[in-house]
């Protein structure tokens, strides 16, 4: 009989009022008294929801569940063929990652080891959003914080300036504020990597507009200036800059019909809200040969960990991925290793992060 607790960590920077998604690292503990397996199911907007949501599932599907490969990729196939809406995507999310953890830990491996004998890479080159360490976002701290991130060896960041763009019908006005920004940004720092998350916040119609300025800054992407579809054909024709998004989706058939289209350069599947580790692996699956894969991942970390152990299922397409910038250094505690802008794999078992034992 296997059990669900929950775990809480504060988000160490803060839910600022104008990031997309907020909310704590909430860690989900799958026990079956001997062994603990961690899922991440952060940011959901719904913390509260996503437990209940949690605990309805687990008690329906999980309690006298014993995990494989097989049994897990059963239970995923079930799962995917449902339409959950965010919240429940995303506790669906953390409970598959525990599983995983769980199993790997049982046979005393790494997540990674259960698919091949070696891994296809030793560490990942990070790209570190600044997006929730800013506070007041002025210049001077803008400049403040790249400049940490620059020190502290990260060759690419993100950002997300046109917090005042909050009408995507009227954004000539409002966007300037943001470019701006990034004009003070590219002039200060000329040989990092910029990438730009838009959160949707503009019309197709009005960011095509604001494009020329945005070239000129040579930007390493742009990221999801408008809801994914078919505007996004029209975009990729005007513009030279290489395109990311699909940061939210549930499941598989959104990404197909991404990769078929061939709307972006980019795609960015995240381990909390795509279904689990095993529904990461069907997207990299499919992205194979077609397509770069940059995991989204803003938050805690043992989704963190689970997405390294995605890319080194598939070193080919995973390039890069996301990481909450940590000034302070307060992530260490967790076991993650962090170097000059990359993150290491480590070999011990499960994802090789324990939250509670690791927390003092």
């Amino acid at each position: 009989m296997l059990t669900l607790e929950f775990l809480t960590i504060p988000d160490p920077d803060g839910w600022h009022p104008s990031l997309r998604l907020k909310g704590d690292w909430l860690i989900f503990k799958i026990s079956d008294g001997v062994l603990t397996g961690y899922g991440e199911a952060s940011h959901s907007k719904q913390d509260d929801q996503c437990r209940r949501a949690a605990e309805v599932l687990f008690k329906k599907h999980i309690t006298e569940f014993n995990p494989s490969l097989d049994t897990l990729k059963e239970l995923e196939q079930e799962v995917l063929s449902t339409t959950p809406d965010f919240v429940t995507a995303t506790a669906w999310s953390g409970i598959n990652q525990a599983l995983y953890d769980l199993l790997a830990k049982r046979e005393q491996v790494p997540v990674w080891r259960l698919f091949r004998d070696k891994p296809g890479l030793e560490k990942l080159a990070l790209y570190t959003t600044i997006n929730r360490a800013l506070k007041n976002r002025s210049h001077e701290e803008y400049l403040e914080l790249v400049g940490k991130v620059d020190a502290h060896g990260f060759k690419t960041f993100k950002c997300a300036p046109f917090e005042k763009v909050v009408d995507p019908e009227h954004t000539l006005e409002t966007s300037k504020a943001g470019l701006e920004t990034l004009e003070i940004l590219r002039r200060a720092f000329p040989d990092l990597g910029i990438r730009v998350d838009f959160h949707e916040r503009f019309s197709p119609a009005n960011f095509f507009k604001i494009l020329p300025a945005l070239e000129a800054l040579k930007l390493d992407w742009i990221e999801e200036p408008f809801a994914m579809g078919e505007d996004y054909t029209e975009l990729r024709n005007r513009t030279h800059l290489r395109i990311a998004g699909g940061e939210l989706f549930w499941g598989n058939e959104i990404f197909r019909n991404i990769m078929e289209n061939r709307w972006v350069h980019v795609i960015m599947p995240d381990v909390k809200h795509v279904g689990g580790f095993g529904p990461l692996l069907n997207v990299l699956e499919m992205a194979r040969g077609n397509i770069e894969i940059s995991p989204h991942n803003p938050s805690g970390p043992i989704s963190t960990a689970a997405s390294i152990h995605a890319g080194a299922l598939f070193p080919e397409i995973v390039q890069s991925l996301e990481y909450a910038f940590d000034g302070g250094g307060t992530r260490l505690k967790y076991g993650e290793r962090v170097e000059n802008g990359f993150l290491y794999l480590n070999e011990k078992p499960g994802w090789g992060i324990d939250p509670e034992t690791m927390a003092g």
